[in-house]
């Protein structure tokens, strides 16, 4: 300790060579388990939309086939796609910049509910949109995280 006035400075420790390297280890352990849990939730809620609008086909329940945007918005495929890249690429991003747990489950969110209808997009060349609640646009799963991420990153973003 340093006497500097009346008050003591406590000197940092000198970290030797060996524990810097286990003090790195450790972090890069828990980085690579955020990323394998964050992958995973992204993989599920891809797994669940789908496996949804699977059962809603195979079952004959009631759906639509939406080749618009949201509500049943028209635009060309051209314009679609410019504008998708653009969100994805801000969207990412975001997830590279903002690495905290809260932030990537919000992004990831949005990303998975975006790339599983661009699944169906591809794979149908329309979303399958099922879930009817008479007052409001028909809508599916992947809405709903979309729009679930998109509210609590905002909300998040909010209280900063």
């Amino acid at each position: 300790m340093i006497l500097n006035g009346s008050k003591f400075i406590r000197r940092p420790k000198l970290v030797s060579s060996a524990n810097r390297c286990r003090i790195m280890n450790y972090g890069s352990r828990i980085m690579k388990f955020h990323n394998i849990i964050i992958f995973s939730i992204f993989s599920v809620l891809i797994s669940v939309d789908q496996l949804s609008k699977c059962l809603i086909r195979y079952f004959g329940g009631f759906y639509i086939c939406n080749p618009g945007i949201s509500w049943n918005i028209s635009i060309s495929s051209y314009i679609f796609w410019i504008f998708w890249f653009f969100i994805a690429a801000i969207l990412l991003f975001l997830f590279l910049k903002k690495h905290t747990t809260h932030y990537s489950l919000f992004i990831i969110f949005i990303l998975s509910g975006a790339v599983s209808n661009i699944i169906d997009r591809i794979y149908y060349g329309c979303v399958i949109d099922f879930i009817d609640l008479k007052f409001w646009p028909i809508f599916n799963l992947a809405d709903i995280f979309i729009v679930s991420g998109a509210v609590f990153l905002l909300v998040k973003w909010k209280k900063m």
